[in-house]
């Protein structure tokens, strides 16, 4: 397992630390200080983004720079062994008691809560690796592991952001004159025999879906994927190693848009925190899983004599149509559940509140629970070393059809929420 570390990135791994550090060792100064010289009624908001900014460059920044210097220094770097996946859950689940008590009770929750608020984004996450790596008979070095977090936390954040920014508006340009599909949305003979089948044969819902992955998957996939290179030939040797690799820098990735989303319902619903936390726990296999499957993607590529970049781009558009199916039903979660508290108002109908509040939320377990079934049916199949095809499977015709409810769960309110379809249903359903 042990190989010649490369200088170059091991020079840039001490860099980067030491940029992170210093600014870490800032947020720390602040998230201590703004409670002591700028007292507030409400400091809960400011204190998460610090807590979550020394995670992000003191937590992380120590870790690139140990590690870098140590390969600098040729040292060895020891099998990288976690505790047992059930160990994680059980400190979650202590977490996410204390944490909801300590929100709506008021006790000190601006100095108490956010080390509570990084637990809780981070756990879970790193019980997925527990789980993987310990199926696979922990194949990397904490060296390798920490280096592909810290990648994942960074590197793939700023590219992420870069090109979210600049992706939707190319695709604005692009599907802008699909948009008038919207208004036929709304004259799809609502309640009549065939509804169903012309409401999923609409153009409309492919319209929709695009926006969906071009707004995160397609440039948050490539963006966590990109560290993976950078180990080097010589430095993933096998499939296992190239999976484990890809798992760590997911999960640099998803802890730090666990605490985007869980920062909101903290601030704004104490007790919404502990819910969405739970949720996003269960999801939490969603990011590592994805840039997994690029890495073996991309180590099979490396290894293919010939059609090589098939594999790789297959293995991409797995990821990013998994991902667009989170994000198909979580989007619309956020936006229905936090209109109370961003907008000021809340949903306008009961089926549009609650209940598809519910069927969203079974929604994304569903999901998550299939997207655990992959990774186990992965790591078993890379761990016997049998060459697993994650690009392709038979698929039975129920489930098709499983799918195909799910997606009428997801599509209907996007579909409604963000076309002008939205006042032809309240006037339907409320008759004014």
């Amino acid at each position: 397992m042990q190989t010649t570390p490369s200088k170059f990135w091991a020079y840039i791994a001490v860099l980067v630390g030491v940029l992170l550090m210093l600014s870490g060792i800032a947020a720390l100064i602040s998230y201590f200080g703004i409670p002591i010289f700028f007292p507030a009624d409400d400091l809960l908001s400011d204190e998460l983004g610090e807590i979550a900014g020394v995670f992000l460059s003191l937590f992380c920044g120590a870790l690139a720079f140990y590690h870098g210097a140590n390969s600098v220094n040729k040292q060895r770097s020891s099998t990288l062994k976690l505790p047992s996946f059930y160990i994680f859950w059980i400190i979650l689940g202590l977490v996410l008691g204390l944490g909801t008590l300590l929100l709506n009770t008021d006790i000190a929750s601006e100095l108490l809560f956010p080390p509570l608020f990084v637990l809780g984004a981070s756990l879970s996450t790193l019980a997925v690796l527990a789980w993987a790596y310990r199926k696979m008979g922990f194949p990397i070095t904490w060296r390798q592991a920490s280096l592909a977090f810290v990648c994942g936390s960074t590197l793939a954040i700023l590219v992420a952001i870069i090109l979210e920014m600049t992706l939707p508006y190319l695709a604005y340009l692009l599907l802008e004159p699909f948009w008038y599909l919207a208004e036929g949305f709304a004259d799809i003979a609502w309640g009549t025999p065939g509804f169903i089948e012309r409401l999923f044969a609409s153009p409309l819902i492919l319209v929709l879906l695009a926006i969906t992955a071009v707004e995160a998957p397609i440039p948050e996939e490539f963006a966590k994927a990109l560290g993976i290179p950078m180990f080097g030939r010589a430095r993933i040797q096998n499939e296992r190693q190239a999976f484990a690799i890809g798992l760590a820098s997911g999960a640099g990735f998803a802890i730090l848009e666990n605490m985007l989303y869980e920062g909101l319902y903290a601030y704004h619903n104490g007790w919404a925190w502990g819910g969405i936390t739970l949720l996003r726990s269960i999801g939490s296999v969603l990011h590592p899983l994805g840039t997994g499957i690029i890495a073996l993607g991309w180590f099979r590529m490396r290894n293919a004599e010939g059609g090589g970049a098939g594999k790789l781009f297959k293995a991409y558009l797995l990821s990013v149509g998994l991902h667009t199916l989170w994000n198909g039903g979580f989007e619309p979660l956020v936006y229905l559940t936090g209109l109370d508290y961003f907008a000021g108002e809340g949903p306008s109908l009961s089926f549009y509140g609650e209940t598809l509040s519910t069927l969203l939320v079974g929604y994304l377990v569903l999901l998550s629970l299939g997207l655990w079934w992959l990774m186990r049916n992965i790591v078993n199949g890379i761990s016997d070393r049998v060459t697993l095809d994650v690009s392709s499977a038979p698929v039975s015709r129920r489930l098709i059809a499983a799918w195909a409810v799910a997606c009428a769960f997801v599509i209907i309110p996007i579909g409604a929420t963000l076309s002008p379809a939205w006042e032809s249903i309240r006037q339907l359903l409320v008759g004014n």
